[in-house]
């Protein structure tokens, strides 16, 4: 099997470097050959016809339904528009042209007055039935025509769009052309040809962008490096032994460096190796090269601690073993120590050197890049403790210390450090660079005006004041806007894009008190921008930037009109709507984020605010003590943390936010010390061995099924839980939006009673409505007509420059128009946010619908999703602890449960015929069932084993009365014999009796020596079951033994001992098997030297060797008695424990047969070998240890 594991792994290494290597060429190979436009041209052909054929059937759909019904589909694809048209009015639309006027009834062509560079020519006017590749604002599209009676329908399928940020090239993905062409049109010289039903529509191009050629092909390229690296783990894998550790090691430090090299290119085009993103320094310049650092220091401690044990036997073979060590364990120490400080380094850099938010419980600042980073993190760490179990046998052999950092008991401490060091440091830095941030912030407040603004003010107010066209548009009754176009569009056009622009006239012949009073307070407020100049800076009631000019006209028969000028900056808007989504910032403005607020104070005086935060109107001598003692500049008070700026001994600057609740601090905590517990679990993991799993079945899978049944219900109650939440929380979200639509609707409602038509407003009557009411409800309004096409809005720019298209969206105008819905709310695109907009039909007094006004949603006061998701976050923070716990419970609960069972199984291997024990059980349980079943077992197992021994008893008394009587009889009769001989020689008077009587007596004294012999054996034999096992110490009853035979000169004793090893047997009987095998070795080695002398040879030197050792199998000690005698005969070696059979001459046979029932007896056993170093006899007795 083992094998069969080897060859998978390296067929799947060569597998997958192979796939790295064919990655890499293939990336690095199509990005430098040029592109094929013909191939390119066919494929974007075969794509086009498929997509005008869907967008056929759209537009037979719509041209076929009812005139009367809404035509438009919601399931249109985003890259189609359809525009349905009744008479030349358009009734319908799904989508949308870039276009501002989509009438197609005229075709006249006349600059309008009120916007010079705008004219009110339609380009859909020209729209064929043939398709036409044509461009539309930033986009390009082919577009068509169909008509039937009064409904015609144009359509287009977007080819392209210049401000994409799907694909470099701004192709629709959908016709799957490659980032290195561009489409151009017909007229372009070079290229290849699309065409569509046999006809050319636009052209293909190859237009390597600059900057992207590292980037091409950067999906194979990352895919190759992942492969690479799998194919190095898995080779290491194969063999974990040094050589190969090396060779790894040098593969990932090519490849990693390589890959830094290669994001070095990548600057321009990726935003991970971007110094945008995060910049420290010329080697770590870019959040890529901390990540690639961090992968090479965590692959290459994951190898070597996988080839740790082959480290180790190297060092264990060195001549100085101990030095070894030393230096192994200090390296060890050393690289533990280096990446702990370059955690804390990275730690550190990341979060004061980069814009990546590591707060989590800030969960609207995190993006991809967090995650990142903490996976990075999250990965050096868990290397930290893989150095240190490297770290445990040097420490072990050097100091005797022992440790397993990977138990629960140290994961959950490694967990908690690792939790609390992290939160800790996301909490201390982040608060740092929030402080930094808000410096910033209080800095560019402390600025209140333009200078580059004032500058320009400087250079045009000459030039407006002279203006010839003003002067005459100023005599014209509601010239407002036309006289705002002329000034934007000929001495304004930049400032027009950082500045709100109002102008106002006050001709001298119309006597308006509230007019006249209005001037005059703008005129006289502030401050004038230089000497003699027309133009005043000043703030309006809410605290904001305001620029206000003044300019006469003189026209003959109108007198003099007075024009008032109002800059407002556009960040001055807040929250109010497209400027919040769209991050309006005027020049020395800043954006605060919502849930901050700020206050500024002059001599001790509010001078202005925004936010939520009620500040006191001065700083009274609370407030002033409080700052005073700020330690940094930061109070805690009234649940909110405040940044306190001092500008000058008068001048202050506040900026608050609320306070970052505990709670916060501790589902963070727990949160990553989950995460950090399971990561060290996943590697503890892959230490358990197969056997330990097989032990431990049937508790494995009764926790598995209750943990299962656990984590099942768990998981059901906390998405109950974040369910309700969300439902919860949006139904408080739509009825918020209920609210706002409906005050919008009322308050516009009010205004416009009288209204007949929305043609009725006039262009300076409609914005100071909307204006007033805008500034009212802090939220953006546009007006649509009823046919659905805009006309008045707080903030036209947003049309003007085609970030939301003329026409509203088509299900609220349907829902409005066609279902008669009071209101309607929907998610749209404005840029690249998504928000919700609100829709709500504008009645007169008489109920005629003159308008339809439409707010985008911009309200951050209640952050309804983060709060889903951190409240989602803490229940399952709270419940993977509580499932934590109840793992611990359940784990309890089913040990106690499995007890009497493992109680059960180990007194049943313990069972002896001496040792058999009850369970005691005292529930009433199916365990007791069985409890009882075995209590009954041992009990008629225990009266079995006792008539069994008896009868064993009987059994061997008999046989050992026989063999007695044998061995008895056996010298006895020589003993009649000869005494019988030595009396019939005495009787007869032989004169030899005297001479045999000696001779005689020797045998005799033999005989009866035989006789002693076998009554010892016999005594032996009856003591096996009377005599209690004790506690010996087999190294010293081992040395007394071969002490007590060390007295030979022809005999040299060797003993090779082992401290403290203790057994529990009878030390007699153990005592009597030691004496019988080394006199065993005594006699045949004696013989053997006897033999030799009677053949003339000189003898050999006997030598027997003894030794005490840990043996092979589990929980046993091995003694090995070895001599240099002749051994036994190959054929006598299965009789060698049978008794009776003995190869001495004056042997009983009983001795061998004796030593294994006393071994057999105390759980041991006996065999014999072939010494391999003595060439002799070697008996190996395995004695269990205690």
């Amino acid at each position: 099997m083992s094998i069969k594991r080897l060859g998978i792994k390296r067929f799947l290494a060569g597998g997958f470097l192979a796939s790295a290597v064919i990655l890499l060429v293939f990336s690095l190979s199509v990005s430098k050959l040029p592109g094929n436009t013909e191939r390119d041209a066919a494929k974007v052909s075969r794509a086009v016809s498929k997509r005008m054929h869907i967008l056929d059937e759209y537009i037979g759909s719509a041209l076929t339904a009812d005139r009367r019904v809404w035509a438009g589909h919601n399931d249109v694809p985003s890259d189609m528009v359809i525009y349905r048209y009744i008479d030349d009015t358009l009734q319908s639309w799904s989508n949308q042209f870039p276009v501002r006027n989509d009438n197609i009834a005229s075709r006249i062509v006349f600059p309008r007055l009120s916007k010079p560079g705008e004219s009110i020519y339609s380009p859909l006017a020209e729209v064929t039935s043939e398709p036409s590749f044509v461009n539309y604002g930033q986009k390009w599209y082919l577009v068509k025509a169909k008509t039937l009676g009064s409904r015609k329908v144009i359509a287009g399928l977007e080819i392209a769009d210049s401000m994409s940020e799907e694909s470099p090239n701004g192709v629709n993905r959908k016709l799957s052309l490659g980032r290195n062409h561009a489409i151009v049109p017909l007229s372009e010289s070079s290229g290849s040809a699309v065409t569509l039903d046999g006809r050319p529509v636009f052209k293909i191009v190859s237009n390597p962008v600059s900057g992207q050629s590292a980037a091409a092909h950067s999906m194979m390229i990352w895919l190759a490096i992942v492969c690479f690296i799998i194919a190095s783990l898995l080779h290491l894998a194969g063999k974990k032994s040094m050589k190969r550790l090396a060779l790894v090691l040098t593969g990932l430090f090519a490849v990693i460096v390589a890959t830094y090299f290669w994001g070095e290119n990548m600057k321009n085009s990726a935003k991970l190796f971007s110094p945008t993103v995060y910049a420290d320094g010329q080697l770590f310049n870019s959040l890529g090269a901390v990540l690639i650092a961090s992968m090479l220091i965590m692959l290459s401690i994951g190898c070597t601690f996988v080839t740790r044990n082959d480290i180790f036997r190297h060092i264990l073979k060195t001549r100085r073993v101990r030095l070894s060590l030393w230096i192994y364990a200090t390296c060890i120490f050393l690289l533990t120590a280096g990446i702990m400080v370059f955690v804390h380094m990275m730690f550190r850099s990341v979060i004061l050197n980069s814009n990546i938010s590591l707060e989590l419980y800030r969960l609207n600042d995190l993006n991809i890049f967090s995650f990142l980073v903490y996976l990075s993190l999250i990965s050096l760490l868990m290397t930290i403790p893989l150095l240190a179990q490297m770290l445990m046998p040097a420490l072990k052999r050097l100091l005797g210390l022992r440790h397993d950092l990977f138990s629960a008991g140290s994961r959950t401490v490694t967990a908690v450090l690792f939790a609390a060091y992290m939160v800790i440091m996301t909490g201390m830095l982040g608060f740092r660079k929030e402080q930094n941030r808000v410096n910033v912030w209080a800095n560019r407040l402390s600025i209140e005006r333009d200078i580059s603004l004032e500058l320009e003010l400087r250079r045009i107010e000459d030039k407006i004041a002279s203006d010839q066209l003003i002067a005459t548009l100023s005599a014209i009754r509601n010239s407002n806007s036309i006289i705002l176009n002329r000034i934007i569009e000929s001495y304004m056009p930049r400032a027009s894009q950082d500045y709100d622009i109002m102008v106002d006239l006050f001709p001298e012949n119309v006597k308006d008190n509230g007019a006249i009073a209005y001037f005059t307070e703008m005129v006289s407020r502030g401050t004038e921008i230089s000497e003699d100049s027309r133009f005043r800076y000043m703030r309006d009631a809410g605290g904001h930037s305001l620029y206000t000019g003044s300019f006469a006209y003189y026209t003959p028969g109108s007198g003099v009109t007075m024009m008032l000028i109002r800059m407002s900056p556009k960040s001055n808007r807040e929250n109010k709507g497209y400027a919040h989504l769209l991050g309006y910032s005027a020049p020395g403005d800043v954006l605060i984020p919502a849930r901050y607020s700020y206050a500024k104070y002059s001599g001790k005086a509010l001078a202005s605010y925004k936010g939520n935060y009620s500040y006191p109107t001065i700083v009274d001598e609370d407030l002033e003590r409080e700052i005073d003692e700020a330690v940094d500049g930061v109070v805690r008070m009234n649940g909110y943390t405040h940044f306190v700026n001092k500008i000058s001994d008068d001048d202050l600057i506040i900026v608050s936010r609320p306070k970052t609740e505990d709670f916060s601090y501790i589902v963070a905590f727990l949160f990553l010390t989950l995460v950090f517990y399971f990561c060290l679990t996943l590697l503890t993991l892959t230490r358990i061995h197969p056997r330990h799993r097989e032990s431990n079945y049937y508790k494995s899978r009764i926790n598995a099924a209750m943990l299962l049944a656990l984590v099942m219900t768990l998981i059901a109650l906390a998405s109950v839980s974040v369910l309700f939440v969300y439902r919860r929380n949006n139904a408080n979200l739509k009825s918020s939006m209920a609210d706002k639509i409906n005050s919008l609707q009322t308050l516009l409602q009010a205004r416009c009673r009288y209204v007949q038509d929305f043609n009725d407003f006039s262009a300076q009557e409609a914005s100071v409505i909307l204006e007033d009411i805008s500034n009212t409800m802090k939220s953006d309004i546009t007006l649509y007509t009823t046919g659905g096409k805009e006309f008045r809005s707080t903030t036209p720019e947003v049309f003007d420059r085609m970030l939301l298209g003329p026409r509203m969206n088509p299900d609220a105008f349907e829902s409005i128009i066609y279902k008669n819905k009071r209101y309607f709310i929907g998610k749209e695109s404005i840029g690249a946010k998504r928000t919700y907009f609100l829709y709500a039909p504008v009645f007169n007094a008489q109920g005629k619908m003159i308008a339809i006004m439409c707010s985008p949603f911009t309200d951050e006061s209640f952050d309804f999703k983060s709060e889903a998701v951190l409240h989602s976050i803490s229940i399952v923070t709270v419940f993977m602890i509580l499932l934590l716990l109840a793992r611990f419970i359940m784990a309890t609960a089913v040990d106690k449960m499995f007890k009497p069972l493992s109680e059960m199984g180990r007194k049943m291997n313990e069972a002896s015929i001496n040792n058999l024990e009850y369970i005691v059980y005292e529930r009433d349980d199916e365990v007791a069932r069985l409890v009882r079943a075995y209590n009954l077992m041992v009990h008629d197992l225990y009266n079995s084993t006792r008539k069994l021994t008896q009868a064993e008893r009987d059994k061997a008394w008999a046989t050992m009365a026989r063999q007695v009587a044998h061995e008895i009889k056996n010298p006895l009769t020589p003993i009649k014999l000869q005494i019988q001989r030595l009396v019939r020689m005495k009787k007869n008077g032989n004169p030899a009796w005297a001479d045999r009587f000696d001779e005689i007596s020797v045998e005799v004294l033999k005989q009866i020596d035989l006789l002693a012999d076998t009554a010892n054996e016999f005594s032996t034999f009856a003591k096996l079951y009377t005599e209690e096992p004790v506690e010996i110490n087999l190294d010293n009853l081992l040395k007394e033994e071969v002490d007590l035979f060390d007295s030979r000169d022809n005999i040299k004793f060797s003993y090779m001992g082992l401290d403290n090893a203790t057994v529990m047997g009878p030390k007699p009987q153990l005592t009597r098997v030691f004496a019988n095998l080394i006199n065993n070795a005594v006699q045949a080695i004696e013989n053997a030297q006897t033999e030799a002398e009677e053949k003339g040879v000189e003898p050999f030197q006997g030598r027997i060797v003894v030794s005490l050792r840990l043996s092979s199998k589990d929980g046993f000690y091995d003694i090995v008695f070895e001599d240099n005698g002749p051994g036994v005969s190959e054929e006598n070696r299965s009789k060698l424990f049978t008794p009776n059979f003995t190869t001495k001459s004056n042997g009983t046979g009983l001795g061998l047969s004796i030593c294994r029932n006393i071994l057999e007896k105390c759980n041991g056993e006996i065999f014999y070998s072939k010494s391999f170093s003595l060439k002799g006899a070697c008996f190996t007795v395995r004695f269990p240890r205690r």
